[in-house]
């Protein structure tokens, strides 16, 4: 991650807080600074776009439209209805359509809140790996520390966050690297693609977050790259289906969000 990010306590931040944003700054590599009663405004003066509020929340991103941290967000009742034996799109998805108990290597490419490799890390086969790449060093950072440190009221939803792995990283330069390592899937969520303007979520971190498009050039180097399959979600397929004939589409039937599925093997016929 950037070692250019500056951390600053909260306005009311005791002692013990401080410390612990501190300690958190320090082992991230980032600096951390007296907040000295300075406002959003002159924090955004002093810094730019470049630093994190560390409050009882953890890191968080602080903005005059809102503020972002952590949290499950629909990660939560996803995980119930897991539990309950209900099915989940992005699961069935994953694994080609046909549950299996074999575990799956996933890298979720563009992992923003954090959400989806959430539902993959509690929900897929026992002894899968789930890691994730996110380009803003903000929001990585505040998603980081959510999968490393947020501890959940069910203690197999703690574990599910504990196993994820994510790095500060622009998944187009993984996608180029001859080295990097594989995954049997590679996931997107090109979420800033079409944004839904009214999306209050969004707000504080619009700004920060990266808007390039998936590419067919894009997608056709991860049908490369993965050893099973690439996920794609995305609200109309359209323009996929005429680019990729071979596509399979999962979703609920009154859902504006599906997930296309490319199976490298067919693909690569």
């Amino acid at each position: 991650m950037s070692r250019n990010i500056y951390v600053v306590p909260s306005l009311k931040a005791k002692e013990k807080l401080q410390n612990e944003g501190r300690a958190w700054a320090e082992g991230q590599g980032f600096s951390f600074v007296p907040r000295r009663k300075r406002t959003i405004s002159d924090l955004m003066a002093d810094y730019g776009e470049n630093f994190l509020v560390y409050s009882s929340r953890g890191p968080q991103i602080d903005r005059p439209e809102g503020s972002h941290f952590f949290s499950l967000n629909m990660a939560e009742l996803r995980t119930q209805h897991i539990r309950k034996g209900q099915a989940d799109h992005l699961l069935t998805a994953l694994q080609g359509g046909v549950p299996s108990k074999e575990p799956l290597s996933v890298l979720d490419c563009t992992c923003g809140f954090g959400a989806d490799s959430i539902v993959a890390s509690f929900g897929l086969p026992e002894g899968s790996t789930v890691h994730a790449l996110e380009v803003s060093p903000l929001l990585a950072a505040v998603t980081s520390w959510g999968f490393s440190h947020f501890v959940h009221d069910k203690a197999d939803v703690t574990a599910a966050l504990r196993r994820i792995s994510l790095r500060c990283g622009d998944y187009r330069q993984y996608l180029k690297g001859d080295d990097e390592p594989r995954y049997d899937v590679l996931y997107f969520d090109p979420m800033f693609q079409r944004p839904v303007e009214g999306s209050c979520q969004f707000q504080p971190v619009r700004a920060i977050m990266d808007h390039g498009s998936l590419t067919p050039d894009l997608i056709e180097r991860a049908l490369l790259k993965a050893r099973r399959r690439v996920v794609i979600k995305e609200r109309d397929f359209r323009q996929l289906c005429r680019d990729f004939p071979t596509v399979k589409l999962y979703g609920g039937k009154y859902s504006h969000i599906g997930y296309a599925v490319l199976e490298c093997e067919s693909w690569k016929k």
